[in-house]
């Protein structure tokens, strides 16, 4: 860490709501060939295992068709578009041209027998491009946070999935006061942003906006109660590591 400076000599302040959108896409472009060997490591690689779990929770069967929303790298995509099979399909929808450019690139990975993944840059809050029940499940991962207008975009994933579809979030969450607590922030505030600034070879503001992001999120049961006041029902957490990550499901109503 040596030449890096220390968290301590310059405090981190959130930019204006105003201007955070443009900060944020900006900044992901800047990162985005580093990001997901940051994520193996500041996760231990967890951050996997919490996928599969949330590509797991859409319930989905082969020929269905997904929405992966805040897409990034495509983690998720790929899953959705393994389960899918070649006869589903899977739009990712991301803000962030650098970080799209990663995701296409890797669809070279996928198998002949995967479902074909259509790349869209946009913003998550309009899926004015998307027609009424389009869809039979929508996922965020580790993105909902970075959007301003939270409930805007909950109210079109209800919109473009289809009765009975499901919407599984999988962001950062609350964990319990106590050691725990302490330990977990500790790390998040204090380690994390190093370990992206030594990725980087300097001081990279979105390695400290990330744990500054998740300390002004909702928690889970505020996420449960925005779900449920957009119109989702069957809405239900799992905790991950204590809260450290969260999966969240909501499922829109079928007919009545």
């Amino acid at each position: 860490m040596q030449g890096l400076p220390s968290s301590s000599q310059r405090s981190y302040e959130l930019p204006d709501l105003a201007e955070r959108a443009e900060y944020v896409r900006r900044n992901f472009d800047a990162i985005a060939r580093s990001y997901d060997r940051f994520n193996d490591l500041t996760t231990f690689g967890l951050h996997r295992l919490w996928k599969r779990r949330t590509v797991a929770l859409c319930r989905l069967q082969p020929g269905m068709r997904a929405l992966d929303l805040c897409a990034g790298s495509g983690d998720l995509s790929l899953l959705l578009a393994r389960q899918l099979g070649r006869r589903g399909q899977v739009s990712a929808l991301d803000f962030s041209a650098g970080m799209l450019a990663v995701l296409e690139a890797r669809l070279a990975s996928l198998p002949p027998a995967a479902a074909p993944v259509l790349v869209q840059q946009g913003d998550a809050s309009d899926l004015s491009r998307f027609a009424d029940g389009t869809f039979d499940a929508v996922t965020i991962g580790f993105g909902l946070r970075n959007i301003l207008e939270r409930e805007r975009c909950l109210r079109e994933c209800r919109r473009v999935l289809r009765p009975g579809g499901r919407l599984i979030i999988l962001d950062v969450g609350k964990t319990p006061r106590g050691p725990i607590g302490f330990l977990h922030g500790f790390y998040f505030e204090k380690i994390v942003p190093r370990v992206g600034h030594l990725l980087e070879g300097k001081r990279t503001e979105m390695y400290e906006y990330l744990p500054a992001s998740a300390q002004v999120y909702l928690s889970q049961s505020q996420l449960s109660e925005l779900l449920q006041r957009v119109g989702f029902v069957e809405v239900r957490f799992w905790n991950q590591l204590f809260g450290a990550a969260v999966i969240h499901g909501a499922t829109v109503p079928g007919p009545s």
